[in-house]
């Protein structure tokens, strides 16, 4: 556990933000408030192997969610998209990727309300 506080602690390091010991030591899931970062995040376990999930939201820069495995690997997973892009050239080419955008971030908002179910969706401003 202690390389995903390592992690973890390194992911956030600029803004000073630490996962709480007491997380650790519980493995409750819980909610961080600091520097701009609405963050969420939960304990679980695969193939036998502890990780920890979160989703971190900042008024001023993309969602974050992130899986730390218990050796440290930090892999990105699925986060809400804040925009899409578009050739204004192509017939019907906005519309294609503004479906694309919709359906991506509802399918992440299940997913994220899945994982967070005691709360309302981090993509939702929760």
């Amino acid at each position: 556990m202690s390389a995903i506080k390592a992690a973890f602690d390194t992911y956030f390091a600029h803004w000073g933000i630490t996962l709480p010991e007491r997380a650790l030591e519980t493995r409750a899931s819980g909610v961080l408030r600091a520097a701009g970062w609405h963050i969420r995040y939960r304990f679980g376990q695969e193939g036998g192997r502890d990780y920890l999930d979160f989703y971190a939201t900042h008024r001023m820069t993309n969602d974050r969610h992130v899986r730390i495995d218990s050796d440290g690997q930090v892999t990105h997973l699925e986060a809400m998209l804040d925009f899409f892009s578009y050739d204004p050239n192509v017939p019907g080419d906005k519309e294609r990727a503004e479906r694309e955008y919709t359906a991506h971030n509802r399918r992440v908002a299940r997913l994220i309300a899945e994982k967070w179910p005691e709360e309302n969706s981090p993509a939702a401003g929760g």
